[in-house]
């Protein structure tokens, strides 16, 4: 049963959801774009948005595949919707309704080559999370507690379909404007395709634990080789708090330091490993009695080139440095200006100025007010939207940004993040590989 009563899904029902897929998409990009416009006139709906957001949370849960992906990502990127929104949403970072076990169970066998008795000791067959590609349950393997990703079954086709319906739009999408659509698209397409490969999975998750193996606040869970394949991922299992329940339980003084934690190993993944796992939405944190953060899920990685990640760290110390005689070079050379004789770059250079204030100031406090200023910088009316080129790696980076800086903000952190921030900035490249 799922936490509401509801019996989990048969995968006869996950399929019947994937066939009006592109009119519930549609659906929940103009919800999402009414509230947003709404959000700023009126707070006397509470009610209709949390509604609206219970229902979008419903729909998008039980259609899995991208459209998950989606709520889960306007789940923790505040500002972009009502407050009563984000909380119902809030849901789909774990997922509320997963596929019976009983669907999954040849899934198992048939990846790992036996029968499911022969696999495990025991395996629970209530899951402990349901997320858009596949569902995670509780096992015991070779007297370890464990946890297995198992994959739905067609969940790759059903997001080559939703990807083929982007790319018959992604060519209107560059209309007018700087932005290769398709090039996005196929970006878009080839991380998400390598998140259905869960051996890919296996070897970028023991690469960033080997990596960061020295840092005593960082912990990622051992994988399991034996026990895992294309489709099934074992994991030792982790005990402990997810998001919601650490920050409801913990004082700010625990909270702040998993900030700086959060801080330094996103900023150090990218700089110092040219890497980073580009989906930090809050179900993947887990978080011990021992004060150490555990990472989970890193299916969604993103590797730059070296000279990606040397030409942002450039344009990094350029500006947290005020060096405002330098920006337009420094900005030029990361491609992402496409028409520089149009483009207004003292409005971007106070654009960066106010993204990377929390690693300008001394100390810094992240709160909504900071979020929804970035947002507006984002309107429609913003003057350079159209003459940006968006090189496809500029999207992870963001949303690795956006998505740590809306998770801070939930935190209520407040701590001194520059100094964090200027040792990853400063750490010497040496590229994560991948064995």
């Amino acid at each position: 049963m799922t936490d509401d009563g509801k019996p989990p899904r048969t995968l006869a029902e996950i399929n019947h959801r994937f066939v009006g897929r592109a009119l519930a998409t549609g659906k929940v990009a103009a919800n999402a774009l009414r509230l947003a416009s709404r959000r700023v006139l009126s707070r006397d709906d509470v009610g209709v948005y949390a509604a609206i957001g219970e229902n979008l949370a419903r729909e998008l849960d039980g259609m899995k595949g991208m459209a998950m992906k989606v709520g889960q990502i306007l789940s923790y990127l505040e500002g972009a919707l009502p407050p009563e929104t984000h909380a119902a949403l809030e849901v789909l970072q774990k997922g509320a309704t997963p596929v019976a076990f009983s669907s999954l169970v040849p899934v198992i066998e048939s990846a790992l080559g036996a029968p499911i008795e022969a696999l495990f000791e025991s395996i629970d067959p209530i899951a402990i999370a349901a997320a858009s590609i596949g569902q995670v349950h509780r096992a015991r393997f070779a007297g370890a507690d464990v946890a297995v990703k198992i994959q739905y079954p067609d969940v790759r086709a059903t997001f080559e379909s939703d990807l083929s319906r982007l790319d018959r739009l992604a060519g209107l999408a560059s209309i007018a404007t700087a932005v290769d659509g398709r090039a996005l698209v196929e970006e878009l397409r080839a991380r998400i395709l390598e998140e259905c490969d869960y051996v890919r999975e296996a070897k970028s998750q023991r690469a960033f634990a080997s990596r960061l193996a020295g840092d005593p606040e960082i912990a990622i869970p051992e994988v399991f080789s034996e026990r895992s394949a294309q489709t099934v991922l074992t994991s030792r299992f982790v005990e402990g708090l997810d998001f919601q329940r650490f920050c409801a339980s913990s004082g700010a003084e625990r909270k702040n330091a998993v900030a700086i934690t959060l801080v330094r190993a996103s900023h150090h993944c990218f700089f110092a490993l040219g890497a980073i796992n580009a989906d930090p939405h809050p179900g993947n944190y887990v978080f011990p009695a021992d004060g150490r953060v555990v990472f989970l899920d890193f299916g969604c990685v993103r590797r730059f080139e070296p000279g990606y990640v040397e030409r942002d760290r450039h344009l990094a110390r350029v500006v947290c440095d005020g060096d405002r005689a330098r920006f337009r070079e420094a900005l030029l050379a990361t491609g992402i200006v496409a028409r520089p004789s149009r483009f207004d770059f003292d409005r971007h250079w106070e654009l960066l100025r106010h993204q990377y204030r929390p690693y300008i100031e001394p100390s810094f406090r992240f709160t909504p007010a900071y979020l929804q200023a970035l947002v507006d910088y984002g309107r429609p009316n913003e003057p350079n939207l159209r003459l940006l080129a968006i090189p496809p790696e500029w999207i992870w980076q963001q949303r690795l940004v956006s998505g740590l800086h809306a998770i801070l903000t939930r935190l209520d952190a407040e701590g001194p993040f520059r100094e964090t921030f200027r040792a990853a900035l400063e750490a010497p490249l040496v590229p994560l590989e991948l064995r």
